[in-house]
């Protein structure tokens, strides 16, 4: 555990140093240049690297200037361990008071992604080393703040980590891949939902729809899978994005043949608001009716009268036919009729 977390403080263990350490862990204020102390944080000193990350947490910019004005990777090297592991060039760091938090955190990691800070070049250059780290910890670190770049040169690299052995590093890869912005991430991350657990699939998720526009069209091409599993997950995703190429996928699944995928789409096609009505309405006039179609289609519709009053007139008598159980005779004709009642109204545009 990093002593960066809240909680670390407790359940580190505590540690004997020799007065040279004590020195060189918690050294004096002093008037050292953040010039020297960048240089010295990088050779591994951690009284040096103790006083510039108080600097960088007192907001004083030279600090940050020094920090990114050195052409030094140990220095990069050394602040993501810092991050990941706690320590510092390989030996226990008492943290400054002021960097034991989440805020804090954010602040070293956005040394490696923000304009000012680590150079980009070198910052990457470091986070995909450590990527072949053996330490789960720094690995984790690494495609964290990969994907905070949007690096796509981690791409491959968070691709393989989707099948490692640790559920943490598949969590972090999906992460990552979701803010990379990358086509090839999005068919590798539907691969990784075949094998998923619960909490794996929901990050797989989250990266889809973080990955929006780039991701649609590998998601209706998954979307007529032969497993309900892959269908639900991809007609999630797309309600999600709400992406107009999407919207033909979501109305056919009213009819999946999973109820759960078919309610999914249902739930995902009603906030697409007035323009969902007419669709919805062609399909009630040519499919087959089934229980799980009157359900959705009903729900859909319904959504819609709540929303525009001034369908309700024309939709309604469908809904009551689709209430009752001779639902199968009358439910196409009347779909016909409040699609030629809504086009003739000016509220329904013609097919």
């Amino acid at each position: 555990m990093s002593v960066f977390d809240s909680s670390s403080k407790t359940n580190m263990p505590e540690t004997t140093f020799s007065e040279q350490d004590q020195a060189d862990v918690a050294p004096p204020i002093g008037v050292t240049p953040p010039q020297i102390l960048v240089q010295q944080a990088a050779e591994g000193r951690r009284g040096a690297a103790w006083r510039l990350l108080q600097l960088m947490m007192e907001n004083d910019p030279r600090a940050v200037m020094a920090i990114s004005s050195l052409e030094d990777d140990r220095l990069a090297a050394n602040l993501l361990e810092c991050i990941a592991l706690g320590t510092w060039a390989g030996k226990p760091f008492v943290v400054p008071a002021p960097l034991r938090s989440p805020y804090a955190r954010t602040r070293l990691r956005t040394l490696f992604v923000s304009p000012s800070g680590i150079d980009a070049a070198r910052g990457e250059r470091v986070l995909l080393a450590a990527l072949r780290d053996s330490r789960p910890a720094m690995r984790e670190a690494a495609m964290y703040i990969l994907g905070l770049m949007g690096s796509r040169a981690a791409v491959p690299y968070l691709i393989q980590a989707l099948h490692d052995p640790l559920p943490s590093t598949r969590l972090q890869a999906a992460k990552a891949l979701g803010r990379s912005g990358s086509p090839e991430a999005v068919q590798a991350l539907l691969n990784a939902l075949h094998g998923a657990d619960e909490q794996q699939s929901s990050q797989i998720f989250m990266a889809l729809t973080n990955l929006g526009p780039v991701a649609v069209p590998a998601l209706i091409e998954a979307s007529r899978s032969s497993s309900a599993w892959m269908r639900w997950h991809c007609i999630r995703a797309l309600a999600e994005i709400h992406d107009a190429r999407a919207f033909p996928v979501l109305v056919n699944a009213l009819r999946d043949s999973d109820h759960s995928v078919a309610w999914m789409a249902a739930k995902g096609l009603a906030p697409f608001g007035k323009e969902c009505v007419g669709p919805v309405l062609r399909l009630l006039t040519t499919a087959d009716m089934t229980p799980w179609l009157r359900e959705t289609a009903s729900y859909v519709l319904g959504r819609q009268c709540q929303y525009y009053q001034e369908m309700k007139p024309a939709l309604d008598p469908l809904l009551q036919e689709m209430r009752r159980s001779s639902y199968k005779d009358g439910t196409s004709y009347l779909a016909l009729k409040a699609m030629e009642q809504l086009e003739a109204r000016g509220l329904l545009k013609q097919a």
